[in-house]
């Protein structure tokens, strides 16, 4: 089993841009979305990700802050996958947002910080599991 420090399991996620987002509905379900972390490759036990007020990940959220994100890379022998257990908070100060945003956003938030409705999602780490091809394990930020 590999045992590897926070910082070492930031490097190796460098570079992982993308990830599946889990909430519990309110029925009970399980649902997951696409989500950016928006470049933000170095992980310290948090990540961002900007969605609407009133989406359904949103609401699921504020029923049910224990949420679930997964990043995955590699083919062949060269692979990685993280699951994070975390909990989520909705943000909408413009403070809080600024350091977390990017101009790509844009495309999706045209009027950037000021779009209506725009909230922030940070979700902190309670545990992380990691599988690669050095092995695998488990860190409590």
């Amino acid at each position: 089993m590999a045992t590897w420090t926070m910082k070492q399991l930031a490097a190796k996620m460098r570079g992982l841009d993308m990830a599946m987002l889990s909430t519990h509905t309110s029925r009970g379900h399980i649902a997951s979305r696409p989500m950016s972390n928006n470049g933000e490759v170095d992980y310290d036990g948090s990540s961002h990700y900007f969605t609407w007020a009133e989406s359904r990940m949103a609401k699921d959220i504020e029923r049910d802050a224990k949420v679930s994100i997964e990043f995955q890379h590699g083919t062949g022998g060269d692979f990685l996958f993280v699951q994070v257990q975390g909990t989520a908070q909705l943000l909408t100060s413009k403070n809080a947002m600024k350091d977390h945003w990017h101009a790509e956003l844009d495309r999706w938030f045209t009027d950037g910080l000021d779009t209506e409705g725009l909230v922030m999602i940070r979700v902190d780490a309670s545990r992380i599991s990691y599988w690669s091809a050095d092995g695998d394990g488990q860190i409590t930020p």
